[in-house]
This record gives C-alpha cells, structure tokens and sequence, in this order.
C-alpha cells in the first residue's frame, strides 16, 4: 500500500464508522405463515428498555400497520400455522393471541410455536392473529397479522 492511498483508507473508515454511529437498531420482526403463504413484519411499536407501552397507543398503530399490509396470510381451519419471532422478543417473552383469546397460559419463550386452529377460532371471513411481547404486567411491543380462509 502505498503512502497517498493510506489517508483515503482511513478517512473511508472513519466516515463508514460514523455512518454506523447513526444508524438505529430497527424493531425487531416477527412472521406468520401457514401453507404456502406466509407474512413478515416489524413491531408497529417497540419498547427497546423495559418499559411497558400503553396498549391502546400500541395496538392502534398494529392496527394501522396492518392494514397497510394488504396481503393476508391464507389458511382453513386444521391447517398449522406457524409463528416465528426474532430470539430478543423470544428472550422477554411473548403471547400468540387469535381471536382475542391468548393461545398459551404462560409467555412463549421460544422463537417458534405452531398451532392447529378449529373452525370456531377461525371463522369464514377471516381472523387477526396478534404476537404480544410481554407478560401479564404489560406489553412491550405487538404485531398483527390478517389470516384469511378465501
């Protein structure tokens, strides 16, 4: 390496180094598939400390995310679907929550869970499925997913 290229290195480094300095950390993901089919998103809100987030602010922006997202997961009744979740909501804990009824008594803490809804959890015209990061005391982030059976 020659001595003129050694100072257009450094200054590379040095602004590449800030560059990262300024970058935030996004939130993390969660996906949903079942099939075929399957949905990524990033929590629509995200409490990166432990504080607890006021759930009406919080699930009004899930709320809005999704609809955003136009695409539906497609499943039927009997067909697995499957959550996976990225190991820092993992690490905290979270609920799957279909219909407005958790689907496990105690906070998952693994990446991973699957279940088998019935015909009365999924009715014909579709459902939401909501991942809640947290524990009973309060929620730390939330995603929704839109489940269709058309």
């Amino acid at each position: 390496m020659t001595r003129a290229r050694l100072p257009l290195i450094l200054a590379g480094v040095a602004v590449a180094t800030l560059g990262l300095t300024a970058c935030e950390k996004p939130n993390p993901g969660a996906s949903v598939f079942s099939g075929t089919t399957s949905q990524f998103q990033r929590a629509a809100c995200w409490s990166s400390d432990s504080t607890y987030l006021d759930d009406s602010t919080c699930a009004s922006a899930a709320l809005e995310q999704a609809a955003k997202n136009a695409s539906a997961v497609r499943t039927l009744p009997g067909q697995t679907i499957g959550i996976s979740v990225d190991p820092v909501v993992a690490d905290i804990g979270w609920f799957p929550v279909l219909g407005g009824q958790r689907l496990s008594d105690t906070p998952v803490t693994s990446t991973y869970f699957r279940f088998t809804p019935t015909r009365e959890q999924l009715p014909a015209g579709g459902a939401s499925i909501a991942v809640v990061a947290g524990d009973d005391k309060g929620s730390r982030g939330i995603w929704i997913f839109p489940l269709t059976t058309s």
